[in-house]
């Protein structure tokens, strides 16, 4: 019984500092709105947010291409002979492709 007596002694002397304690456990850690999980939220939040700009900066340029190709019938001529290799009548195209290091693609 001594040592049950000094627990709950050191308890009692010590209740307000075991509250606080029991509280930032709570808030901190254990609780699904804790500072943990809102730390994890918000640093999920930023990687939307730049991935969101990031897509809105591709729509841009995509969009100006294609007015561009709308407006210029050059550019969709460029196009089609670079991406899609395509020629004219009264030309030859020939595809040079770069040296590779890899032992792989000989």
């Amino acid at each position: 019984m001594g040592k049950l007596q000094t627990f709950w002694k050191t308890i009692c002397r010590h209740k307000y500092g075991f509250v606080i304690g029991a509280f930032v456990l709570l808030i901190g850690v254990l609780d699904e709105n804790s500072l943990w999980v809102r730390y994890h939220h918000k640093v999920e939040l930023a990687q939307l947010r730049a991935e969101i700009r990031r897509y809105k900066e591709m729509y841009e340029h995509d969009t100006r291409y294609l007015e561009n190709m709308d407006t210029h019938p050059e550019v969709l001529t460029k196009i089609a002979r670079e991406q899609y290799y395509m020629k004219t009548d009264d030309e030859d195209v020939f595809v040079v492709k770069g040296e590779t290091d890899d032992e792989d693609a000989e």
